[in-house]
This record gives structure tokens, sequence and C-alpha cells, in this order.
């Protein structure tokens, strides 16, 4: 059976619907134009507000665009009539912040002061007061807790902000979108009887579970509110939604809320107590989601990974974000938690052996063309190898040398390659065989690491899994100071790769929560048929000569590489073993 679509890249309910969508009725008078009034009556009174201190809008975007029209057209009236130039809005807009933000400055060309975050992601709470201080008649936008970052600002560090706007006519445009998430409560009970400068947006979109209905509301004084009601389309909600919205706020649906949302705060903390518990950089968040911070090759694995398994997470491209994934929180948290452990702290760790552990170009590479030199008198270059094991089933070293003399016009048993194959490599007394260029490819440093995590009390094991035979194989592990790894070699399994076999071994040994790391398309499909978390190595180049004419050889075997192993299915190609070391 096939895995139900885990979206958890839009802050929506994603796996707990509200009970209002089964139960409603549709029962409308479409006739009729929708009346909002009522409903923003319903939600003064909740409030303990006049209604015209509400206004309901057609989601939170809606309320958002008005403010980007309510700045744009006061500098429009300013340079229409410079006698009021005085009343041009600024935006003011700590980082980081909502993109419907920071593109309305762009896209409606905002007068605007961006105020960068900390180096923690965090507002510039010193520098946003400084500002506002600085700069009369403006407008600042905060989000309570932070969309994207999840950040808190506290109520004091509000009321220095809404005091000092007050103090150079400038008012305050506060976003709650996130806010039954948090174990603060909302701040439109206490301040917006203290404060005429405040203006607080509220939507049915995140906690409610009711994005589909586009129900968002403002909360403020008189004055700011007949500012965004002048801009306000008149019938703006289609009934059912008016209707839909006023069940959701009865008594009976709130404590659903309240119940949904506490489950959700136990799954958001038991997840960050995870993350800190195993030294993952992760922001603190009072909103339905968590911010992990990780490096950039990391933070795309992790996201395509997930995605593998049918669980979509957000990842930001902008500076300020870069390399951070952004994760709603699900009711029912416990296959996010599995996905997300295999993805960041596996039990098992499959290592291939040429072109990972060992750099192979001077041995098996150059025993290919050789045996095919040997046996066709034609020359074939890396790139001819790299082309042909772009393609699945091409791992073996031997069927591949036999393929390409095959392509050279000559058609010959697979043992009569695998002979002359062998002669070459290993040699014998008198002619050393091409084995005795190889070296490793994992620094001391990770190899260190590989070797304490590899004990009794480690929660992670490492093994081999190789096309090599059993002694070639062997003598690999030796090498590279890694012969206590188990080992799945040729000889260990009936299917080699790109059959998950030998991995399907050593899950069923140790778990199956498990990374394969590989450099070609068939370490890849074995990878993915294991469901295992797939890590592709760039391929190792050609040594450069004098004259630097391998450079664009390299250049087209490692494109041609990377395409293939992503091509296959690896949710990463990083440039070598040793960036593992920063992950584990």
């Amino acid at each position: 059976m096939s895995k139900q679509k885990l979206r958890l890249n839009f802050n929506e309910r994603s796996d707990f619907i509200s009970p209002i969508e089964a139960e409603y009725p549709f029962d409308g008078n479409l006739w009729q134009y929708p009346e909002r009034q009522v409903l923003e009556k319903l939600i003064a009174d909740e409030y303990d507000i006049q209604p015209s201190q509400v206004l309901c809008s057609n989601g939170g975007d809606e309320a958002i665009m008005i403010l980007m029209r309510l700045i744009l057209e006061s500098g429009i009236e300013s340079a229409m009539e410079p006698a009021i130039a005085d009343n041009e809005l600024t935006m003011i807009l700590p980082l980081p912040a909502f993109s419907q933000y920071t593109w309305g400055v762009e896209s409606w060309r905002l007068k605007a002061e961006l105020i960068p975050s900390n180096a923690d992601l965090s507002i510039d709470l010193e520098t946003t007061i400084e500002t506002i201080h600085q700069t009369k008649n403006s407008v600042t936008i905060i989000t309570r807790p932070n969309n994207p970052s999840g950040e808190m600002i506290t109520i004091d560090a509000l009321e220095r902000i809404l005091v000092t706007a007050d103090d150079n006519n400038s008012w305050v445009f506060l976003d709650e979108a996130y806010i039954e998430f948090s174990e603060e409560p909302s701040v439109a009970r206490s301040l917006l009887t203290r404060f005429d400068n405040l203006v607080i947006l509220r939507t049915l979109s995140k906690a409610y579970g009711l994005a589909g209905i586009r129900v968002g509301f403002l909360l403020g004084s008189k004055s700011l509110i007949a500012e965004f009601n002048k801009r306000c389309a008149p019938f703006n909600i289609p009934q059912p939604s008016l209707d839909i919205a006023a069940k959701a706020l009865s008594k009976n649906n709130r404590a659903d809320v309240q119940n949904y949302c506490k489950t959700i705060i136990d799954n958001r903390n038991s997840l960050y107590n995870w993350f800190i518990k195993n030294n993952l950089p992760v922001l603190p968040s009072q909103a339905n989601f968590l911010v992990l911070q990780l490096p950039g090759a990391q933070a795309k694995a992790v996201e395509s990974f997930l995605a593998r398994n049918e669980i979509l997470i957000r990842a930001f491209t902008d500076d300020a974000m870069s390399n951070c994934l952004r994760i709603t929180i699900p009711f029912n948290i416990e296959r996010l938690q599995q996905v997300l452990k295999q993805a960041l702290r596996p039990d098992l760790v499959c290592f291939d052996m040429d072109g990972v552990l060992i750099d192979t170009s001077d041995s098996y590479d150059a025993t290919t063309i050789a045996t095919v030199k040997k046996l066709t008198q034609k020359d074939i270059s890396v790139k001819d190898i790299e082309q042909l094991k772009s393609n699945a089933g091409f791992n073996n070293d031997w069927v591949a040398t036999q393929k390409l003399v095959s392509d050279q016009g000559l058609e010959m048993p697979l043992d009569d390659v695998i002979e002359i194959f062998q002669q070459l490599y290993l040699g014998n007394d008198d002619v050393p065989g091409l084995v005795e260029n190889e070296t490793s490819l994992i620094n001391d440093s990770f190899l260190s690491k590989v070797k304490m995590l590899n004990n009794e009390t480690s929660s992670i094991d490492f093994a081999v899994v190789t096309g090599r035979p059993l002694a070639e194989a062997k003598a690999g592990q030796k090498l590279v100071g890694l012969a206590e790894l188990d080992l799945i070699s040729l000889d260990c399994v009936e299917n080699a790769k790109p059959a998950p076999d030998g991995i399907h071994r050593l899950q069923d040994k140790y778990s199956k929560n498990s990374w394969m790391c590989g450099d070609n398309p068939d370490d890849m499909q074995a990878a993915i048929a294991s469901n295992s978390f797939a890590i592709g190595i760039e391929p190792l180049f050609i040594k450069p000569d004098a004259s630097g004419a391998n450079e664009q050889s390299n250049r087209e075997v490692r494109e041609l590489k990377i395409a293939a192993l992503y091509q296959a299915g690896a949710d990463i190609v990083i440039k070598n073993i040793n960036e593992l070391e920063d992950w584990l």
C-alpha cells in the first residue's frame, strides 16, 4: 500500500483534519452578496472590542496586500502633494521575515528599511527600535511567533517597539498567524486597549485547519482599521466561508483547536529535544514548525530523502536562511521521526569501496584500459569507462571491461577477459600488478571517527558493500585501515549491485535505518531498492599532465558522472567521503 503524502512544507494541518470539514452541511444563501459584518461582530465580542475594530479579510494574504497598498499610496499622495510629504510611510521589516512581506517590498517598490537578522537568525531588536526612533511615520512589521524562524519576541520587547513607534507618529503591524501554537498568549486582549498604534493579523488557516476557506481578520484601533477597510473589496469572503468561520470560532470548536495545538506543541518540543540531544542545529520555536540549520549539501540531501519517503518539507535558498530546512510539525509524529532519524542519525552506514574508500583510477581503471589495449590493440580513456558506467549494470569492472572489448569489435567470453584483467591487476613475482597503485581516499580524521563510532557502545555500525572478490575486498579494507568493518563482497551474495542483496543482509543484521555511499549508478539503485539514504561520490579526475590537456576531459567526466548518479536516485552527490565527518 502506498503511503499518503505528508505535506510538511506549507504549515497547514497535514494529517489531522478539522472536524468542521466533515460536519459542515452546504447550505448558504448563494443568491445574496455575502456580509462579513456578522462574523466581524462575533469576533469583536470575543475580544471585547467594537466591530469597527475588526476587519475580516480573504485570508491573511489579502490583509497583507492591503497593507502594501496603504504604504504605497502614502508615497503617491506625498509625491502629488508635497505639503503632506511627512505622511509618506516607511516600512520597517526586521529579518528574517515571511516571504509575503519581503516580496511585497520588491513588487510594490515600497520605501522600506530591512533590518538584517542576528547571526542566530533572531531579529535584531535594538537596531529595529533605533530605526523606528530615527524614522518618523513608519509601520513596523513584527511576526510573533516569527515565520520562518519560529522566534517568539517577548511582550516587553513588543511594548518597547510600540512605545517607540507611538513617540514618532508610527504604528505596528503584528502578525499572529501562529500564536495558537505558542506557549505564550496573544497580546490582543492585553495591548489593544493600551495602544492605538497597533494592528494585529490573525488567521483560520493554521491552527484551525481551514486554509481552504480563506478567512483571516485584523484587530486594531478604529482609525487604523478604517484605513484597511477603505481599501478592502466589499464582498471579499464567500458566504460558505463566513458560515464555516463562525462555526470554527464557536466554543466547542475552540476546544478542538486547543487540543490539537497542545498535541502539536508536545510533538514540537519532543522533536526539538531529540535534535538537541543529537547535537543537531535547530532553532528554538514557538510556532508549528522547527528550523534545522545544516551544511548546504546535507540540507539538500535530507530534503530529497524525505521527499522520496513522501514527506515534503521547506528548503530555503535566500542568503539569510540558506541551508535551512523548515519542518511543519504533524499531529502523528512517529513517521516523521523515523525518517528524520534515518536521514540524520543512521544506525548503519554502508561504503562502496572503489572510488569511495580507495582511489582506483591508477589500478582498476588503468587495468581496464590495459586489458582492452592488450586484447584489441585499441586505446580507450577514463571518459569511455565512466560513460559506460553511467549506465546501470556495469559496477563490476570485469563486466565493464568485457563490454568495452566488445565495443572495439571483439567478442570474448567473460572468463577469458577476467583472466587477462587479473594478470594485469594482481601482477606476479616478476611484474608488479597495477593494484600496487591504489591509495586510500579516507583521511585520518574521518578514519578515526569511523573507528570510534564503530564499537559496541556506539549507535552507528559501519560496513563495506563492494563488487570486489572477497580476497581483493579484504586487501582493500586493510589498505584503508578498516579491516574490522563487516564486509559484503561479490562472493557473499547471489545478486550483486544494483541488486540490494548486500545491503539487505546488513540491514537484517543491524538496522534498516541505513545509508549507502557509492560512486556509480549501481550503488544508488541498490540504495533506493533498500530505502537507504543514497549518497553519491563525485568521480576521481584523470591525473593532470604538464600541459593541462586533461582539464576538459576531467570536467566532462565529472558532469557525466554526477548527472548519472542523480538520475539513478542519489539524494545528494558530495565531493568525497570525508564530507560525511561533519554529518555524523
